[in-house]
């Protein structure tokens, strides 16, 4: 595995947790619809660690897996608040995490983060969730975007969010977004939904 260099944002921390959970609230409960009592699960850039301990009550185990030393440090702090001894938060470069041997969970899960990351590094980032899980759930932006005032609010939200950020979700617009990297992976896609916003789009995949 290599050498993590950690990655801090400045809307982590508080700004994250009033802001950016609540908004992710309904994404959270469709993936959690889709975990079979029991599992174990595998966040890879988790955030605040909200999805895992939405679904604590549900999972046998569950990893998060950021690059922001401070969303780490947060998720370890709530866990512990909530003596949630089977969740556990690392930090990680999601595109390599070879110190976990493959097939380790049963989801693999990955929300809202690939496209904010440089074109380079998303196809690695799918194949380690590929190797971790017999499972595979992706969220992100739906692409294209609705026209009108939907993908005007999705570009507002991204640019907003910083000029890294937001040239990563221009390029993962352009590029075609989750769809086209799938067809790079090794994944086939079992089942897909759209958010009743139609601008969120959740992908349930298995290795092929």
């Amino acid at each position: 595995m290599k050498a993590v260099q950690p990655k801090n944002h400045l809307y982590d921390g508080w700004f994250y947790r009033k802001f950016i959970d609540p908004a992710l609230l309904g994404i959270r409960k469709r993936v959690a619809g889709l975990v079979p009592q029991g599992a174990t699960v595998l966040d890879v850039g988790c955030g605040t660690g909200d999805q895992l301990l939405y679904l604590s009550n549900k999972i046998s185990q569950g990893l998060g897996i950021e690059l922001s030393e401070t969303l780490v440090q947060l998720g370890k702090a709530r866990a512990q608040e909530l003596q949630l001894q089977h969740i556990d938060f690392q930090l990680h470069d999601a595109t390599d995490l070879s110190g976990i041997e493959p097939a380790t969970f049963d989801i693999a899960t990955c929300s809202m983060m690939i496209h904010e990351m440089p074109p380079w590094a998303r196809l690695p980032v799918i194949r380690e969730l590929t190797r971790l899980g017999s499972q595979v759930i992706l969220v992100d932006w739906i692409c294209p975007q609705p026209q009108r005032w939907k993908r005007w609010s999705t570009h507002s939200i991204e640019f907003f969010a910083g000029r890294e950020h937001y040239a990563g979700y221009r390029s993962f617009m352009a590029s075609g977004g989750i769809p086209e990297l799938l067809k790079q992976s090794d994944l086939k896609v079992l089942e897909t939904q759209i958010t009743s916003k139609g601008t969120i789009q959740l992908w349930v995949c298995e290795p092929a």
